[in-house]
């Protein structure tokens, strides 16, 4: 049965063994999607110098898998856009690894040239948790989206600042939309969705889990021109999305904290490492002068 570009990345992003950076390897190697979904499974052992992950990857491809995930997103009410579909948001596309496929629930498209993500920890304290809300706020006032990842702590308060003046956010998930996590956030991802935006690149199903993290956070940076981090201990999710941010080029700003706090050593280290410090938001549009014009926020009462 021959198969649309669209399906055909649906249904390579629903093996498990093709990670987004086996499938750039899969791009160069090949002409066309269909011949990645039609090809020999030692081709693929011998492109990744493993039988291993060649047979699994071969074997992963399932026809009645397209299927049944198209039908359940549908009546989920989730949109499925594909790498090759004009929805799919240009600034992420332009990343060393784009996601395949985006599960979307809420707006598109997204307008990546007047994204800016804010991060940080989950046990932010009280300090972090206001920072993040007012940056989050005055910078969705001049229309501005904000993007985070739905985590407790910082993204929290962040996708909250942006909500709370009616302005735009983008939760980015590490699970499949089907699948809320943290769970306790589930009035606030439905907030977005009717709000905002929510993705992810997870298959329906997906459950949350240590390697499904680290992956998404190439997408918050990606979606973004810059990246705010707010709290980060030394050890944390926020500095592999500032790191990232900085190999796909985007600008990245830290905001100072106590040295005695052990959730403000890491956004400190990324000030002394060469971060830009912001204590305001008019720090962030020096960087971006574009953005200051976009829309004036309203007069102070």
């Amino acid at each position: 049965m021959k198969r649309t570009d669209r399906e055909l990345l649906i249904g390579l992003n629903l093996i498990p063994q093709l990670t987004p950076k086996r499938a750039k390897l899969l791009f160069r190697a090949f002409e066309s999607f269909q011949a990645i979904w039609e090809a020999p499974a030692a081709r693929f052992s011998s492109i990744f110098g493993s039988s291993v992950i060649g047979e699994a990857i071969a074997s992963g491809r399932s026809e009645e898998a397209i299927d049944e995930e198209i039908a359940k997103a549908e009546e989920l009410g989730i949109r499925i856009v594909t790498l090759v579909e004009a929805e799919y948001p240009s600034l992420l596309r332009e990343i060393d690894d784009p996601p395949l496929v985006l599960y979307v629930r809420g707006e598109l498209p997204i307008d990546t040239s007047k994204a800016i993500a804010i991060i940080g920890t989950r046990r932010a304290s009280r300090y972090g948790n206001l920072v993040a809300g007012r940056f989050a706020s005055q910078l969705a006032l001049r229309g501005i989206v904000i993007i985070s990842g739905l985590a407790a702590g910082i993204d929290s308060a962040a996708h909250h600042g942006a909500l709370d003046v009616g302005g735009k956010t983008v939760a980015v998930l590490g699970s499949g939309l089907d699948r809320i996590y943290p769970k306790r956030n589930k009035a606030l991802f439905d907030r977005i969705a009717a709000q905002g935006t929510v993705i992810s690149e997870y298959p329906l199903g997906t459950k949350p889990a240590k390697w499904t993290f680290p992956q998404r956070n190439r997408i918050i940076s990606g979606l973004s021109r810059g990246v705010v981090v707010v709290q980060a201990p030394e050890r944390s999710g926020a500095l592999i999305t500032a790191r990232l941010a900085l190999e796909q080029g985007r600008e990245v700003f830290a905001v100072p904290g106590n040295i005695t706090s052990i959730v403000s050593a890491g956004t400190n280290r990324l000030i002394r490492d060469g971060a830009k410090l912001v204590d305001r938001i008019e720090e962030i549009l020096d960087e971006f002068p574009d953005l200051r014009t976009i829309k004036e926020p309203p007069p102070a009462r």
